[in-house]
């Protein structure tokens, strides 16, 4: 049940948590607000990117983690755009999932990790500023359709594959790398082989590759 703030807005939240100094009681209110108000939806996202790695007690800790991160950050937060409250709730989420996804690689830091993929397949995906110029002019948004029409087309395997392994993703990095323990924990969860989820990885890619520019070629063509 949402708390009786739940019409103030997310960035109004937000603002009050930076001013926290300033006042600590609403700040410690407002953080309860926006704690209820996104704590199923992070829950869900843990699950689905990290419930391979995780156990349940664990996603429960990393989320509360999250929104104690996100306390202590609100300031680094810009709140002062002005947008919609829908806009605001998804940047706001967006924001959130950052802040847990940061703490999933935290936790990973400084150990062994193996290579993913020796090629430009996520890049190319990722960022179409290298792609051919007719790429370059579509809409990111319409990039961004395609590619989630494109993930619902992929079997249960790829989509856990390309989903633990995007949460490891660094866009100023040429090769991608994985944890190891998150590689061997995927491994026991798939029953596949590292060398088969690379493989596997790398085909989804490629499908989903072939997805978006067939469909991008069709927009341009009809």
């Amino acid at each position: 049940m949402d708390p009786p703030c739940d019409d103030i807005p997310d960035f109004e939240l937000i603002r009050r948590m930076a001013d926290q100094k300033a006042d600590f009681a609403a700040a410690r209110d407002a953080w309860g607000c926006l704690y209820v108000r996104h704590h199923r939806f992070l829950l869900r996202v843990c699950a689905s990117n990290h419930g391979y790695l995780l156990r349940m007690g664990e996603i429960t800790d990393l989320v509360h983690d999250a929104f104690m991160k996100a306390y202590d950050g609100a300031a680094t937060f810009n709140h002062m755009e002005a947008c919609e409250p829908v806009v605001q709730r998804r940047k706001c989420r967006a924001w959130l999932g950052t802040i847990l996804a940061n703490l999933v690689i935290d936790g990973f830091r400084g150990q062994p990790d193996v290579s993913l993929v020796d090629d430009d397949e996520i890049e190319r995906l990722a960022d179409p500023v290298n792609g051919s110029p007719d790429e370059t002019q579509v809409p990111e948004s319409e990039r961004l359709k395609l590619l989630k029409s494109g993930l619902l087309l992929l079997s249960e395997t790829e989509q856990t594959i390309l989903r633990a392994t995007m949460s490891f993703y660094q866009p100023d990095k040429r090769h991608q790398r994985m944890p190891h323990a998150a590689m061997q924990e995927l491994s026991q969860q798939l029953a596949e082989s590292p060398e088969n989820i690379r493989q596997i990885r790398s085909r989804a890619m490629k499908k989903l590759e072939k997805h978006i520019n067939d469909n991008l070629h069709n927009e341009k063509t009809g």
